[in-house]
């Protein structure tokens, strides 16, 4: 259901007669909103600035959210199995956009920059760990014939898989951060005035510097 060619099948199947495989396609969905221990036992957690630290002790900011069921690739109906997704929270990576060309109609660069901080790499890690640690339940063990992941349980494994598997979801934000004017990366103040322009304002979410 990965593949556009699969899943607009699978759209004109369900538009033709109400079956398919879009009829059970996340409606049992459960989502969870995790914390790890691991995480704040890190080095890469102790390393973070204290106010940042704090921020993320309230009860209110998961490190991690997992998700299921979700589509697994390679695996189509009738196949029977349980999919999970792995989204991890409060990412600490700073992308960066820069102008391709001086054509404002020249789409900007946009590099993400994923993982390129070091306590967001623990996070990826140790919430892919909390997950296959799961499926190792009795219960899903006992009917585990394939497990599509990681080739083993290894810092290093864990995180080549991740980084070959992992997309962005749809909470992107923080692209026109507001801030006080003083700050070196605020582009909006308070008003969600965008400093050292007239007139304009921005006031959508890329102006949040976070995702609460």
């Amino acid at each position: 259901m990965i593949a556009p060619d699969k899943l607009e099948n699978a759209r004109m199947q369900w538009a033709r007669d109400r079956q398919g495989p879009l009829l059970g396609m996340y409606l049992p969905q459960m989502i969870g909103f995790l914390k790890s221990d691991r995480i704040f036992d890190s080095e890469e957690y102790r390393n973070l600035d204290p106010q940042v630290q704090e921020y993320w002790q309230a009860e209110t900011k998961p490190n991690f959210e997992m998700i299921t069921p979700a589509p697994v690739e390679n695996i189509e109906a009738p196949e029977t199995y349980i999919g999970f997704l792995v989204a991890f929270m409060n990412a600490q990576s700073t992308g960066e956009i820069t102008l391709r060309s001086a054509d404002p109609k020249d789409p900007p660069l946009i590099d993400p920059k994923f993982l390129s901080h070091a306590l967001d790499k623990r996070v990826a890690i140790e919430s892919m760990r909390e997950v296959l640690e799961f499926t190792d339940a009795p219960y899903l063990a006992e009917h585990q014939d394939q497990l599509v992941g990681p080739k083993g349980r290894s810092d290093e494994e864990i995180l080549k898989y991740i980084r070959a598997s992992s997309i962005s979801m749809w909470h992107m934000c923080g692209t026109v951060k507001m801030g006080k004017p003083d700050e070196s990366e605020t582009c909006v103040d308070k008003d969600f005035k965008v400093l050292g322009v007239e007139g304009l304002r921005v006031v959508d979410m890329s102006v949040a510097p976070l995702i609460p």
